[in-house]
Order: structure tokens, then C-alpha cells, then sequence
């Protein structure tokens, strides 16, 4: 059977919280976790810089980590977890998933308390007003209170993680507040060369003709020949001119077959001010180069002219320039800022791990929490053939399999 699923998402949960604080962690006889993984709910199984990471939290991202590659079709229900996933065991990659979730969330805690940031009662009254609204729309409390225990997390334990979400952004209030994270020239030079953004000039003879319907079709061998010859002589006339910008400009608006309006200008005059290595692009909106081109043009200092260079397209006279900082500084932001904050906080921070944590086989976890998962299934089942008039139609729950995350 399927399993719903609710996910928190690293540093996105922002809709739970307000439940109160201290849970009884002690197992009970039907605790899904204790049964599952032999760990009471509060057992350590690691510390953060020196603060505990417990069973309850752990196990959540760990059901969380395998759902995802479960997802993505790296597991099945017969998969072998000693096979590869991401370089090394799938067993090990859940494993190490859910622990870099689990530190990042203790990482932001113990910040929080190095600063001195708490939430204000405005962030607590908003949290209590999305804790309405989401377990309303899972159909209750009692409802998703059993949702979260097939994640072997209790409603205390996730209002907890769910918390962390927002003493991030208050952490952040705080930093910008003191002037910490104003961004400078100099960061805006860092943002650029961590992006690897580049901005570049080419002429472009083309080695293809555009049909009408825009297809393409390949010179002959002897056409090709003659756009060699052209872009060796353009690049000739640039040399002897001391790589002129000026002539370059000049001999691209004359040969560049790098598309056209329909009065002849080209689409691109000033070039490409803002290109992206193709490692870094996220969306359709950032433009990147073929790779041929894009290898070419990072081998170039600012102000110089590269030799012709061969892609799909044709050969190009590359001019390298300086990229778009009015741009830049759009992105490089106070976000960007703590981000990297975060980053560093999270790679300087030190784990311990326990035997209980060290031991833990999420293969046979997962497996135990599903076998009892389908058990407590088939009894509501029967509960239900029983009592026909006190549930829901064919004994199925009014909630859909398959809600997705919440977030």
C-alpha cells in the first residue's frame, strides 16, 4: 500500500508550531518508533558542536531521505541497499541524507542561542494560526497526529523542527538589523567569481544553413572550407590590428551570422553580458553557452580575443568582456548573504556520533516500519468490515493516498 507522506523540507517548514513544549519522549506500547528501531524517542544518536540530535528527529528525515530516493527510483521494495546511490550504498546515502538534514536543523538552534535570538510573540501567534490551518486541511488532528507517527515523529517533536524555520529567518532579521549582511563592491566581485558569471562578444561563421521551418542542415565539405577560411582571415585582420574592440565590433556587425531582426541588426550588439557556466543554470531564463564555446571563452583574460573555435554552430572569434555587475548585485543579495553563512556555519560544524546511530540499519528499520504500518492498515480494516456504519465508505480514509508534501 502506499504511504501518505508529509515532509517538512530543509528550512521550508513554516506550518506547524505552537504545540507545547517538553513531550513525554518515553516509548509507548504502539510507538511506531521504538518498535521500528529499538530507540526510545529520546535516545541520542549524535551531537551538533556538542548539542543532541534524538531518535524522534533522526528517524523522521531518515523515513523522509528514503521516500525522496524512493521517488527518484533509486530504491524499490526488493531493492538491494548495498548497491550504489550517489557514489556509495544506498543504505549510506539515506543515512547521511537524513543526518546532513538533522545538523543544518541543529546548526540554526545552536546559532540562534549564540545570538541570543528568540521568537517574538507575533512569530509564535503566526505559527499557532498555520498549525490551524494545516491540520484543518489534513482532515484534523487526530488524523494528522497518525500521519506523523507513521514518520515516527510525534506532533511536539515536529512543531520542534518546524520552529527552526522560523528562527532562522529571525536570525537573518537580526544580521541584517546589525549591518552584517549589507552587501559591498567586494562582495558583489565574490559573488560573481563563485557563479563563474562571464560576458563575452563572438562573430559567428555559421557551418549550417537554417531552413525555413527552422531545421538545419550541414554545409557541404567545400562550404565549410570557406567559412574556415573567412574566420581565419577575420582573426588575421584582428591581430594586425593589435585586437582591436573597435574593429572587432566592426567586423561583427558586417560577418556575425549569430541571428538577425529583419533589418539586418543583430539581436545581440553589445554581446552576452551575463552568462552562466552550464554547471550553474537553474532555470530556462539564465542563458549558457555550448560547451565548446563556454571552455573557450573561461580560458580568455578580460579585454582578450581567442582563436577561431569550433561547435555545432560554426566557428567563433570569442572577445571577452566584463560581466554585468548591475546584475549582479540584483542577485548577490542579503539572501545570498546568509546563505553562505548558513553553508559555512554547516561546514564547520562538528558531529559525534553514538553506537545507537552507528548501528542503525535503515534497510531493516524501513522495512520493520512498513511491515507494521500495513498491520496496523488491515486492522483498521477489519475495524472497519466490523463497524461498516462508523466509517467511511469501503473503510478508506476521506483524505486522498497521495497529498504530496506539505509546504
Amino acid at each position: 500500500m502506499k504511504k501518505t507522506r508529509i515532509a517538512a523540507g530543509a528550512l521550508a517548514i513554516t506550518m506547524l508550531a505552537g504545540c507545547s513544549a517538553g513531550p513525554d519522549l518515553v516509548a509507548a506500547p504502539d510507538d511506531l518508533a521504538y518498535q521500528a528501531a529499538d530507540l526510545q524517542r529520546d535516545s541520542q544518536l549524535f551531537t551538533v558542536d556538542g548539542a543532541g540530535v534524538n531518535a524522534e528527529e533522526y528517524l523522521f528525515w531518515l523515513v523522509n531521505a528514503i521516500a525522496e530516493q524512493k521517488h527518484y527510483g533509486h530504491l524499490s521494495d526488493d531493492a538491494d541497499w548495498s548497491q550504489p546511490v550517489e557514489g556509495q550504498p544506498s543504505a549510506e546515502t539515506v543515512k547521511a541524507d537524513a543526518l546532513n538534514t538533522a545538523k543544518l536543523y541543529q546548526v540554526i538552534r545552536n546559532h540562534a542561542q549564540e545570538l541570543g535570538v528568540e521568537l517574538t510573540a507575533e512569530e509564535t501567534e503566526q505559527m499557532e494560526a498555520d498549525l490551524a490551518e494545516v491540520v484543518e486541511s489534513w482532515g484534523g488532528e487526530e488524523r494528522f497526529r497518525e500521519l506523523l507517527d507513521e514518520q515516527c515523529i510525534s506532533m511536539d517533536g515536529y512543531a520542534r523542527l518546524n520552529q527552526v524555520a522560523y528562527l532562522n529567518k529571525a536570525i537573518q532579521k537580526k544580521l541584517e538589523a546589525d549591518g552584517q549582511l549589507t552587501v559591498t563592491e567586494a562582495d558583489v566581485e565574490s559573488y560573481l567569481e563563485e557563479q563563474g558569471i562571464y560576458a563575452v562578444k563572438h562573430i559567428l561563421v555559421a557551418t549550417r544553413h537554417t531552413n525555413a521551418d527552422g531545421s538545419h542542415e550541414e554545409y557541404t565539405e567545400e562550404e565549410k572550407a570557406q567559412a574556415l577560411a573567412l574566420v581565419k582571415d577575420l582573426r588575421e585582420q584582428l591581430r594586425a590590428a593589435g585586437d582591436s574592440e573597435a574593429l572587432f565590433d566592426q567586423l561583427m556587425a558586417q560577418y556575425s551570422e549569430d541571428g538577425r531582426d529583419e533589418e539586418g541588426n543583430l539581436y545581440a550588439p553589445e554581446g552576452y553580458l551575463y552568462v552562466y557556466p552550464q554547471e550553474k543554470v537553474t532555470s530556462y531564463s539564465q542563458m549558457a553557452m555550448v560547451p565548446e564555446f563556454e571552455a573557450g571563452a573561461l580560458e580568455l583574460e578580460i579585454g582578450q580575443i581567442s582563436e577561431p573555435i569550433e561547435t555545432s554552430y560554426g566557428y567563433h572569434i570569442i572577445l571577452r568582456l566584463e560581466p554585468d555587475r548591475e546584475q549582479a548585485r540584483q542577485e548577490c543579495t542579503a539572501d545570498y548573504l546568509y546563505y553562505k553563512l548558513n553553508r559555512s556555519w554547516l561546514e564547520q560544524a562538528e558531529v559525534v556520533t553514538t553506537k545507537a546511530y552507528d548501528e542503525l540499519d535503515p534497510q531493516v528499520f524501513y522495512d520493520r516500519l512498513q511491515k507494521l504500518l500495513d498491520a496496523r492498515q488491515a486492522a483498521k480494516a477489519a475495524q472497519a468490515t466490523a463497524t461498516p456504519e462508523q466509517s467511511a465508505p469501503g473503510g478508506e480514509s476521506p483524505l486522498p493516498e497521495e497529498t504530496g508534501p506539505v509546504g
